[in-house]
């Protein structure tokens, strides 16, 4: 039977007085919050004597309440929903990645912000390529970068088997983004013999099939934010009607859903993900036939600067079953869809920032020979494309603070408005938080404790592989197959047998992560997502009208409820706590949109398909990053300061060798000239007089003359001569020789 409040309220308050039928049900106890504070404490009525007095039912919504939290909130949230980065004919995946995104947004976030932050350093890089006031053409070597470092983006997107991503396979990427002198086809003058060429096209088909359909994705945010300003007029214009009020707070509870259906206009998926990955792994077999042809591969000692001392003995790994499968991305991973998924951009990235770019800031493209060079041969004793960088930290936290930031404001509305105190609401919000979390931080563990592919011979490994085998299944399957043969063993039992044993071997091939996936991790999302549905259905319809819900007696704090009305609760000051808990999610959510509107501006000219149109906005971004990077550098003022006192604790000094992060300027680094790096040829004149291997006599005369082969572009530097003590200033031109005279 339902609970009528408006009743209970008339009869406790007509017979609660001295002498009252009703007086043994009045709360007599301590009072927390706004009721505690009001100088005319009004009648309470204790938990129990709700029940008695009022009933044990719920007090549903009327229709019309039910329906307007319905348009208000729920057709907003079902919108975002539908604008999420979805593949096509993908039901399972689709509905994987839809309970992963509602049950674990931290977690998912976490991916998301990272993938973010590392198309935002391709796009930078490419940005920086140049001076700040150049663009070049779409023929040039920019042109051919800002290719490069979006089929990257694309790749990052992709997972990889643990067995292709050592060491071999990050080369046999460098030199598939950076080279431009690999011939991929012995066959003279085809376009497909050029690895730029094949750059670029597949760069374009990546443009072309980008997923579209931004617009919506601004509309729904837009209606979301409309629905909560009507909520918070709502909540302010009728101040202390709680069901406004928990209206309100349940829009707080979801205001990181926008976000993350926002950055998906950022770390945006392919039309069509299988067919992309198909085409990525076209280019990545192709290098890789190339390496393993001697001929073709000595076309890309060219781009190696120092051929000699190049060693291709690495190549010999791209002939196992691995890499010759034609399979190096396996699935698409893109927007937090798999567990534990690093990418292959960063270790790339985060070499080529430390042997090249960083230390040369804009128009590290000048002599786009050396860094070509530079970018192919990466950082020494690379650990693969397995490694963690530790500034996803950063997007760690700002994913928690995003989740449980927004969360909080929807709490502080539950727990403070009347009845004071751990309520089903705040109870239910904190729940929904604490699953979060702690599906963020197993997942944390598991990705730092336990490795991947085969376990190490170690204690751990031992333990682990001891717990991971002839566990509960495998012994449940192996035993059922048993029985079956024992029982008949002809063909009414051979197709129950076979699918059993393939069951079983399709358990064992799975890794111990997999299998935490499947038994822990899903289930443990689905968990949390079908707990915040409850939360929106309970809310909608009013299944926490009832006693023990609005006693909030999770607590201490509760046990009673009271029957006032909105002048009293104005009275009593609940607009401040309402204020602070809707002043926070909004702040939040207002950073986290700023920062994904700044990173889709900042990032699109990488994946703009008309060039023109990409200069133009890369114009625009450079002109906004320079007129704001006094904001900009607020954060990175506190990185070197964090930085300097590390290194003062644990060098004993506070200065540190350079940054090997590349930083935006808009100023061009003045280099100080260097040596060049050319060959000593012999002088050709009448005489065969020799001092040496490097030095002639010029027409038998005193003065000694070196010549220098000139580097194929003007440059200015310092010609140092085995020999002799002082340097020499030299400028080279296109001269076919130049002459020095000591």
């Amino acid at each position: 039977m339902g609970v009528n409040f408006t009743l209970c309220a008339e009869i406790f308050r007509n017979t609660s007085g001295p002498g009252g039928s009703s007086r043994q049900y009045s709360y007599n106890g301590t009072v927390h919050g706004i009721l505690a504070q009001s100088s005319k404490q009004p009648p309470l009525i204790a938990y129990h004597g709700c029940k008695k007095l009022c009933g044990a039912g719920n007090a549903y919504y009327e229709w019309i309440d039910i329906a307007n939290t319905i348009t208000t909130w729920l057709l907003p949230i079902v919108g975002m929903l539908l604008q999420a980065p979805y593949e096509s004919n993908q039901f399972r995946q689709t509905l994987l990645a839809l309970i992963r995104w509602v049950g674990s947004p931290i977690a998912s976030l976490s991916y998301i912000l990272w993938n973010i932050k590392v198309t935002g350093r391709c796009a930078m890089m490419v940005d920086m390529a140049t001076r700040y006031e150049d663009v070049p053409g779409p023929e040039s070597e920019f042109a051919n970068m800002r290719d490069s470092m979006l089929i990257l983006s694309v790749m990052n997107q992709y997972s990889t088997r643990f067995t292709t991503c050592g060491p071999a396979a990050e080369k046999l990427l460098r030199i598939g983004l950076f080279s431009n002198s690999l011939q991929l086809s012995s066959v003279a003058g085809e376009n497909r013999s050029s690895l730029v060429m094949r750059r670029r096209k597949l760069a374009t088909t990546l443009r072309n099939g980008r997923r579209r359909g931004i617009v919506p994705v601004f509309i729904t945010v837009m209606w979301f934010l409309f629905a909560l300003g009507i909520s918070i007029q709502g909540a302010f214009g009728h101040l202390g009607t709680n069901h406004t009020a928990h209206d309100l707070a349940l829009g707080l509870l979801l205001a990181w859903l926008p976000v993350l259906i926002l950055c998906s206009i950022v770390d945006r998926n392919p039309a069509a993900a299988d067919n992309t990955r198909l085409k990525l792994n076209g280019l990545i077999e192709h290098i890789r036939t190339a390496l393993l042809n001697p001929a073709l591969r000595d076309t890309l000692l060219k781009d190696l600067g120092s051929p000699s001392s190049y060693d291709f003995d690495w190549t010999r790994e791209l002939t196992c079953d691995d890499y010759s499968s034609g399979d190096f991305f396996t699935q698409f991973a893109g927007q937090g869809r798999k567990r534990f998924h690093y990418g292959v951009a960063q270790p790339i990235l985060a070499g080529c920032e430390a042997t090249f770019i960083a230390a040369h800031g804009r128009n590290w493209l000048e002599d786009a020979n050396v860094a070509r060079t530079k970018l192919i041969h990466g950082e020494e004793n690379s650990p693969g494309l397995r490694s963690f960088d530790f500034r996803e930290l950063w997007q760690i936290l700002s994913a928690m603070i995003l989740v449980v930031g927004t969360s909080a404001g929807a709490f502080i509305i539950s727990f403070f408005t009347p009845t004071v105190g751990l309520g089903c609401r705040s109870g239910g919000y904190l729940i929904f938080v604490i699953l979060a979390v702690s599906i963020l931080l197993t997942e944390m563990f598991v990705w730092w404790f336990l490795p991947e592919g085969e376990l190490p011979e170690s204690p751990t490994g031992d333990w682990l592989r001891r717990y991971s085998t002839k566990t509960a299944l495998e012994r449940l399957v192996t035993g059922t197959v048993q029985q079956l043969e024992r029982v008949d063993s002809v063909a009414r039992t051979l197709e129950p047998r076979e699918r059993m044993w393939k069951l079983l071997k399709w358990w064992i091939t799975l890794s111990l992560r997999d299998k935490l996936e499947i038994f822990m991790f899903r289930p443990w999302e689905l968990v949390s997502t079908a707990w915040l549905c409850y939360i929106i259905l309970a809310q909608t319809v009013g299944a926490y009208q009832n006693c023990a819900c609005v006693s909030s007696t999770w607590s201490a704090l509760g046990g009673y409820m009271d029957f006032e009305d909105v002048a009293y609760y104005r009275s009593a000051g609940v607009v401040v706590y309402w204020s602070t808990a809707t002043a926070l999610p909004c702040f939040i959510m207002s950073i986290g949109f700023a920062f994904i509107v700044t990173e889709w501006c900042s990032q699109s000219h990488l994946s703009s398909e008309d060039y023109g149109k990409a200069s133009q906005g890369l114009q625009r971004t450079r002109w906004f990053k320079k007129h704001t990077v006094w904001f900009r550098g607020i954060p990175e003022v506190l990185i070197e300061l964090v930085l300097k006192v590390r290194y003062k604790l644990v060098c004993g000094h506070a200065e540190r060798q350079g940054r090997r992060s590349l930083v935006w300027t808009s100023e061009t680094k003045q280099r100080p000239p260097g040596p060049i790096e050319g060959h000593l040829v012999r002088s050709r004149h009448d005489t065969e007089e020799e001092a040496g291997p490097f030095l002639d006599y010029i027409n038998g005369g005193g003065s000694n003359t070196f010549q220098l082969k000139p580097l194929p572009t003007p440059h200015t530097a310092y010609l140092r001569v085995p020999d002799f003590n002082e340097t020499s200033p030299i400028s080279l031109n296109n001269h076919d020789s130049l002459e020095l005279q000591h």
